[in-house]
């Protein structure tokens, strides 16, 4: 029950804000729609919502649900958390990124029955130190309604930067469509 709890208080607050009523046509929709199937390099634009968490170097990744706040994982909350930035709008982690935009953390709340061992309730939210405008680089994640239904078998993507196989970590963010297992 507590993991919808948190879930419903990120829906509350992605309405509460001004600007959710743009929000509720506009979330999960990237302004540059181009995609490539297959773990490859995702386009420039195409994950809007993506955000990297970063201390030296990229540790976690989040999703933006509106202007001022960020869904990530609760095993992404360091005990530095607090020094960490948000970068949004991000291609590559290396290199210029003219789209970027950095914010740090003004806010955390982790799941309150968060288990590290289990990674039980494994969900958190950041508040970022202000807000950022929407453009074609940065925009919010639709989250799923409370009475949605997951399925077996259902295509989805998975983005980010991370581990791409035994030759590490991927600088740049890819792209993976796969089917869901419920």
């Amino acid at each position: 029950m507590g993991l919808y709890q948190l879930i419903g208080a990120a829906v509350l607050l992605t309405l509460m804000t001004p600007e959710s009523e743009s929000q509720l046509s506009d979330c999960g929709q990237p302004a540059l729609n181009t995609r490539i199937v297959g773990g490859a390099a995702a386009p420039q634009g195409s994950w809007p919502w993506q955000v990297s968490l970063q201390t030296s170097s990229h540790f976690c990744g989040g999703s933006l649900i509106n202007s001022e706040w960020v869904l990530t994982a609760g095993h992404c909350i360091i005990s530095n958390i607090g020094s960490a930035r948000l970068v949004l709008g991000l291609q590559s982690l290396t290199g210029t990124n003219p789209n970027k935009v950095t914010r740090t953390v003004a806010q955390v709340i982790r799941h309150p029955s968060f288990s590290i061992s289990t990674l039980d309730n494994d969900i958190a939210l950041i508040k970022l130190s202000s807000a950022v405008s929407f453009n074609n680089y940065i925009s919010p994640v639709c989250l799923a309604a409370a009475d949605s239904t997951f399925y077996s078998g259902v295509n989805s993507w998975v983005t980010g930067w991370g581990n791409i196989g035994s030759g590490g970590r991927s600088h740049y963010r890819t792209e993976l469509l796969c089917s869901t297992y419920a």
